[in-house]
């Protein structure tokens, strides 16, 4: 007897299928009906790390609808557990999505069930009462009061943190990022420079230029020449930028391997 398959290279097949399809695409998060990435790579046979960079090249257009969420998600796999990033879709934002791509009879499947959902869930809002409403706000204005401590108390250790590694300059050196993101430096920078984000030296490329700071300095060699250098150090604002390069890039390798 064999178990359910798992989504190759190629798209979700066989028992996979079966039980995707079983499963709600739409869930309601605190009210408020919603979809995920990985659900709409899963029910369109895309890989998930191509549709998030859909979500993420057209950024701009998603954001006319809403903030989009992205979390860090735990799954299982054969070696463990395993973390990934998954965009978390209101309505308008999962049928943007579908748009832009390419039409065929899965997609076109995969969009009537998105459609159906939604609707549903709209109609069981609609049908409650004024005191469920009531209690539903309660419930998920405490909820949401709850979770903004517990996220303030987090945030509050590692706000210390990242105060003690500033420089005067307000930067971060490699050495420090790489120790906040979890890397070790060389293998970090070495990554980096693969991505594009910066060359041999360093330095970063132009396009990415706004979220380091280049500071210029000098050095005598041993002939008595006065030669220029520069370091690159990472301003604040580029440590989340570089946690999501990494983060995407250990994704795409998770898919290929």
């Amino acid at each position: 007897m064999t178990g359910p398959r798992i989504p190759t290279t190629h798209g979700v097949s066989g028992t996979f299928a079966a039980l995707e399809r079983a499963t709600p695409i739409v869930t309601a998060d605190r009210g408020v009906p919603t979809t995920t990435s990985m659900r709409v790579a899963n029910g369109t046979r895309n890989e998930h790390a191509s549709v998030l960079r859909l979500i993420r090249d057209n950024i701009a257009d998603f954001t006319e609808f809403g903030g989009v969420g992205f979390e860090i998600q735990p799954f299982d796999t054969a070696g463990g557990v395993q973390r990934r990033e998954v965009a978390i879709l209101n309505e308008e934002h999962a049928t943007l999505l579908l748009t832009y791509m390419r039409n065929n009879d899965v997609v076109k499947d995969f969009k009537k069930r998105l459609v159906r959902e939604f609707s549903a869930l709209r109609r069981a809002a609609v049908g409650q009462t004024r005191e469920e409403r009531l209690a539903l706000a309660v419930v998920e204005a405490q909820a949401m009061l709850a979770e903004k401590d517990e996220r303030i108390a987090e945030l509050a250790p590692k706000a210390e943190f990242y105060d003690e590694l500033m420089d005067a300059d307000g930067c971060f050196s490699w050495a420090q990022v790489a120790n906040m993101l979890g890397w070790g430096r060389n293998v970090m920078c070495r990554e980096l420079r693969r991505l594009g984000v910066v060359q041999g030296n360093l330095l970063p490329y132009q396009r990415y230029a706004h979220h380091f700071k280049v500071v210029p300095g000098t050095y005598t060699n041993k002939a008595g020449e006065t030669i220029p250098t520069a370091t690159t150090k990472v301003l604040p604002a580029g440590i989340d930028f570089l946690r999501r390069k990494l983060a995407r890039s250990l994704e795409l390798a998770e898919v290929d391997s």
